[in-house]
């Protein structure tokens, strides 16, 4: 039995149309094929080039201290460390939000502008005060020690009772004009400076003579209408408090419960 395998001539393949088309195309793209076999001819010389280019590359970094292989080796640890599947989702998200850090760094952009401003805006407030005679560092200077100093010696109760008492008719502008008043009379009194420079002794009678002085008389009656007002918000205080007591009573029995 004849197992050879009989394999076509040369001149039936060469006249076969599939051969002969694939001969015509080899031949348009002869010009082609012929720069490509150029450039790979001239290949060697080019990776000559670029080896000599690398290692003086290297050379001139070696001269420089740096260790390019040492470079290239952190380099590679860096990329497997960036790829991995954590770090790769951080930076997804970091991208995501590039658009929003854009807008943010176009915010900072105008922070000198901002700034420039804000200086402009104190200037002209320091000249302002200052030409009412405040000398602004010396204030602020003061301010901070004083607040520092009451800071020290206060309490948070305390601190309560001077917002209580600030929030009160003690700052108000006839209550203060009364206390300078009085302030200034204690002055006069202790100088000497009023109508008997040293106090004498008064009896019955001098003090019936006094009362009838017109200046005593008018002290007199402040002292009375300030007893009249006392009264008032004495007596306004006390119905609060009885107002508010059963209130708080009967608050504080719910909350016994």
């Amino acid at each position: 039995m004849n197992t050879t395998l009989q394999h076509p001539s040369l001149v039936d393949r060469l006249n076969d149309p599939a051969t002969a088309e694939v001969l015509h195309r080899l031949l348009d793209h002869a010009e082609s094929l012929d720069q490509v076999l150029q450039v790979a001819g001239d290949l060697p010389n080019l990776l000559a080039i670029a080896v000599d280019f690398f290692d003086a590359i290297s050379r001139k970094a070696s001269q420089e201290g740096i260790d390019i292989e040492h470079r290239a080796t952190q380099l590679v640890k860096l990329v497997v460390q960036v790829t991995e599947p954590s770090n790769m989702r951080a930076i997804e998200r970091l991208v995501a939000r590039l658009p929003k850090l854009e807008e943010g760094s176009a915010l900072l952009d105008e922070v000198p502008n901002l700034i420039a401003t804000a200086m402009d805006v104190f200037d002209e407030y320091a000249s302002d005060l200052k030409s009412e005679g405040i000398d602004l560092e010396q204030s602020v200077r003061q301010g901070l020690h004083a607040a520092l100093y009451l800071g020290s010696r206060i309490n948070e109760e305390e601190l309560d009772r001077i917002g209580f008492l600030l929030k009160s008719d003690v700052l108000n502008e006839h209550s203060v004009e009364t206390v300078g008043m009085a302030g200034s009379a204690l002055s006069s009194c202790r100088r000497g400076s009023c109508e008997h420079p040293v106090p004498k002794r008064v009896g019955l009678f001098g003090l019936l003579n006094s009362i009838r002085d017109p200046n005593t008389q008018r002290a007199l009656s402040f002292g009375l209408q300030f007893a009249k007002c006392f009264g008032g918000v004495l007596d306004e205080t006390s119905q609060a408090k009885e107002t508010t007591s059963p209130e708080i009573t009967s608050n504080t029995q719910n909350r016994g419960h």
